[in-house]
């Protein structure tokens, strides 16, 4: 199994590879770091408008990587480098530009209801796992010519019976896959183990399934996220509307009751819509 779709998994580039290198160092040089960002115009420029993104918040306008890397630090700067390189390489796997638009809203959302709801969790973590949920179905669209027409008709299911279905067409799930990926590329194990264990939701917040509680609670926020995205959409008609009884674990892992949670989820379209 792990032969067969690891083959799917694009290498690191380089320039990752650097920093990579240059960040575990004892004393990570900063300027070497500013260089190789430097080298990558395409890349420094992608960063510097990141950076300068309601996101981050800067009371500054930022113009120079070097300044990114001392406002933000040399890490948090990785963190975004790495995510802009990775949705790079998975952009050239063909035309979604509406995965991308929903992918960004589930990590936008990820990131405000985890400042709401858990503040102890890292930011770039709980972005990252929004922004990587799916990561693995542009993968499959890439390996598997008639993966698109199966998304037509399975794409609608719950996550763990269109794991199911994935696994008994292809062998295995975008789920493992992305989750394969963000261990490659290097991400904190609990962001990968987060994408990985979408489809056991109810098993995982409920101990049944062993893993951390950090990763649970990445968990239980990334589903409130995309149930929220999913109601946007819906309003839009873009997407059918959820089914509450899919929250139920999450809201009860996080201590919120219906009402307040939809009370939330009304705030937070408002500004959405607004």
């Amino acid at each position: 199994m792990e032969r067969n779709f690891s083959t799917l998994i694009p290498p690191q580039p380089e320039i990752l590879i650097a920093l990579a290198h240059e960040l575990k160092s004892e004393q990570p040089n900063q300027k070497r770091i500013a260089d190789l960002l430097k080298a990558d115009v395409s890349l420094y420029t992608t960063v510097l408008k990141a950076v300068n993104s309601a996101y981050y918040g800067l009371a500054v306008q930022v113009t120079s990587v070097d300044r990114a890397l001392s406002l933000l630090g040399i890490e948090r700067v990785f963190n975004l480098v790495r995510l802009t390189v990775l949705r790079n390489t998975l952009k050239k796997t063909g035309r979604l530009e509406r995965f991308w638009d929903s992918a960004r809203e589930v990590a936008e959302l990820s990131s405000t209801l985890a400042r709401r709801l858990v503040p102890r969790l890292n930011q770039d973590d709980i972005y990252s796992a929004g922004m990587l949920h799916d990561c693995g179905l542009p993968l499959m669209v890439q390996a598997f010519s008639d993966y698109r027409t199966f998304l037509t008709t399975a794409g609608k299911l719950e996550p763990a019976e269109f794991e199911q279905q994935e696994k008994a067409r292809f062998g295995f799930s975008h789920y493992q896959v992305g989750g394969r990926m963000a261990e490659r590329w290097n991400l904190p194990q609990q962001v990968a183990d987060t994408i990985r264990l979408q489809p056991l939701l109810a098993d995982v917040l409920t101990d049944r399934v062993e893993t951390d509680e950090y990763t649970r609670h990445l968990l239980a926020v990334l589903v409130l996220a995309q149930d929220i995205s999913a109601e946007y959409r819906y309003y839009w008609r873009i997407e059918p509307r959820q089914e509450m009884a899919r929250l139920q674990p999450a809201l009860t892992f996080l201590g919120l009751c219906d009402h307040d949670y939809l009370n939330l989820r009304e705030q937070l379209l408002e500004q959405m819509g607004a």
